[in-house]
């Protein structure tokens, strides 16, 4: 009995996490686009991070032989177009997931004058979606975090962005923002798509949450693209005193800024192509 305990124990540290889309791509056939979707695979279920800007998602899952129509949850980040442009077309592939994520989701966004919020949001079917506003446990071991204090105003991404509150348009302060976490016995992992509330604010409320356990992989997007080096230190500076194991960059963080953290930080450092995969 304590030898099947300790295999299932075991187990629950067993996840894969698949790029499906991505702004590079390395891998004959399959496509890139300016947006992020991740496929991830626990002990017990199938779950995708993002959809991306487009139906991309779904033509590399083919290439890579991911069934698409077989995943539990769909978990959305936040109410960019380039991370939920493809929901539709999941919503038509699959016929089963729930969508997951805060409700302020589908509040108006813009990018200076161009709206990029989720499309054709009031058309959607709701009774798909589950919202949630505080740390869930959404299946064994996969937690999400719906509130990121800002605890520290130098690791934030607002400027140019804008969200409709009572027919006005105000800054965005990313309320809708959501991060996950794949927890192990005595590790954890983070997964965020553009940290606009700042991927140490981030960092900092996962690790009250697991204060004792190690830190596996930081794995995403954290919009310092064409920012300010300024902005790039703050994240290393904090990653000086709390560094994963592996730091897998992709999307917002733009080349530029992974060659940064590479040069930093070595060979713990890589860069989360589309089609790239990794086992924890």
């Amino acid at each position: 009995m304590n030898i099947l305990m300790e295999k299932k124990e075991m187990r629950v540290t067993d996840y894969k996490i698949v790029t499906l889309t991505e702004n590079l791509v390395y891998g004959r056939g399959l496509q890139a686009e300016h947006g992020l979707s991740l496929y991830i695979q626990t002990p017990t279920h199938k779950l995708l991070f993002d959809t991306g800007a487009t139906d991309v998602f779904i033509h590399n899952a083919r290439i890579m032989h991911i069934d698409l129509s077989g995943v539990d949850y769909l978990i959305l980040s936040h109410g960019h177009s380039d991370h939920t442009g493809g929901l539709r077309a999941f919503l038509e592939l699959n016929s089963r997931a729930t969508v997951v994520c805060k409700e302020t989701l589908f509040d108006r966004k813009y990018k200076d004058d161009r709206e990029n919020g989720v499309r054709h949001s009031e058309t959607l079917e709701r009774s798909r979606f589950r919202f949630v506003q505080e740390k869930t446990e959404l299946v064994p071991g996969v937690f999400l975090f719906p509130d990121i204090p800002v605890l520290d105003p130098a690791d934030t991404h607002f400027d140019h962005f804008f969200v409709m509150r009572s027919d006005n348009r105000v800054p965005d302060t990313f309320e809708d923002e959501m991060a996950l976490v794949l927890a192990g016995k005595d590790s954890f992992s983070i997964l965020s798509a553009c940290s606009h509330r700042g991927i140490t604010n981030i960092i900092r409320r996962v690790r009250a949450a697991f204060p004792t356990q190690k830190f596996r992989l930081l794995l995403g997007g954290f919009h310092i693209h064409n920012a300010e080096e300024e902005k790039y230190h703050v994240i290393a500076n904090y990653l000086e005193n709390d560094l994963p194991q592996q730091i897998a960059v992709c999307h917002c963080t733009g080349v530029d800024k992974y060659a940064l953290f590479l040069q930093q930080f070595g060979d713990c450092v890589v860069y989360q192509y589309a089609g790239k995969e990794i086992e924890l």
